[in-house]
């Protein structure tokens, strides 16, 4: 009888440390998890950001959406959309070329697998720029799709900050409304 009892326990211990260990790797996990807000551009974009940034909508003036982080940390998120022509020239390049004249501008490589909007032309830049006095990395994504023109500028003072936030462009979607 008190063998059967010492089976038991032991039994029970090993379950209870097994618990024990997989809630602590569970709640490790959630923890490590970033939480996110989707943020909706003009009824036909969203991008998800971590929950601490904030939206500011465009108003009469700007032409563009402003995201920005909660902490004084300088990374900024400036969106555009447009509509255009089916087969309007635009030259990309060429314009931030004219924007800033005195950067080096290169093409950027981007994981096209991890892009979710389907069927679109992507093309991506880097370079340097000066505003204010302080000197700005930033990469610009153009998403060129069935007359639309979505325009994603991401800059920070850090390059390496800027690399961190390509995540946040591979997260933009478009909303596909069916009436």
């Amino acid at each position: 009888m008190v063998v059967g009892r010492i089976g038991e326990t032991m039994k029970f211990n090993k379950y209870f440390l097994f618990t024990l260990i997989l809630a602590f790797v569970l709640s490790i996990a959630t923890y490590s998890m970033e939480k996110t807000e989707v943020f909706n551009i003009d009824n036909e974009w969203t991008i998800s950001l971590p929950e601490d940034w904030q939206m500011e909508g465009r108003s009469p003036y700007q032409q563009y959406y402003s995201f920005y982080p909660n902490i004084p940390y300088y990374s900024t998120i400036k969106i555009y959309n447009y509509d255009i022509e089916e087969n309007q020239n635009i030259g990309l390049l060429e314009d931030l070329k004219k924007k800033y004249p005195n950067s080096k501008i290169q093409k950027k490589k981007l994981d096209l697998n991890k892009i979710k909007i389907k069927n679109a032309e992507v093309e991506a830049y880097e370079y340097s720029l000066d505003e204010n006095g302080t000197k700005l990395y930033a990469i610009s994504y153009f998403v060129l799709l069935k007359g639309n023109l979505l325009i994603a500028n991401f800059y920070s003072i850090s390059k390496k900050e800027t690399e961190k936030m390509l995540e946040y462009f591979y997260s933009i979607e478009k909303i596909n409304w069916i009436l």
